[in-house]
């Protein structure tokens, strides 16, 4: 009985994981789209009825800007993964030498041995593909900094 009880928790946890978190995730971005775009639909209707002459496609079009200046830039990203890669091999290498030399603290000395090494091997990830997408994309990151300086000096 406990071992049917057991297999029924594990069907569920992964039907959990494997199901509903990607639909809850999914479900989560598209109504914080539709809110931006009601929001955006709400200040047009706003400014158009207090002031009919204004031309509604270019207060689309500045909505749209602020809205990408937002963004991050493609540097800002590539730096953001790697403070990523570099916090994750650090502490995945932590995780992994306390445990290897007898400081065990994950419950047992072959999980802190195989969650050091995971992730450790993460941030090693995310240290190679700083590398190499900044070496890929360097036309795109100094075309994007070009960019950057000409709207300082038109400022």
């Amino acid at each position: 009985m406990e071992d049917i009880m057991g297999i029924f928790m594990i069907i569920i946890i992964v039907i959990g994981c494997c199901v509903v978190l990607p639909l809850l995730i999914v479900w989560m971005t598209n109504k914080r789209k539709r809110h931006e775009i009601d929001k955006k639909t709400e200040i047009l209707k706003t400014l158009l009825e207090k002031n009919p002459d204004i031309d509604p496609v270019e207060v689309m079009n500045k909505l749209n800007m602020s809205q990408d200046s937002s963004k991050k830039s493609l540097k800002q990203s590539l730096l953001e993964k790697l403070l990523n890669g570099c916090i994750c091999m650090l502490v995945g290498l932590v995780i992994f030498l306390t445990h290897h030399y007898g400081m065990i603290f994950l419950g047992s000395k072959a999980i802190g041995i195989v969650g050091g090494g995971v992730l450790t091997a993460v941030g090693v990830a995310f240290i190679i593909y700083y590398c190499v997408s900044k070496n890929v994309l360097r036309n795109e990151l100094e075309a994007e900094e070009r960019q950057l300086k000409e709207q300082q000096i038109s400022e």
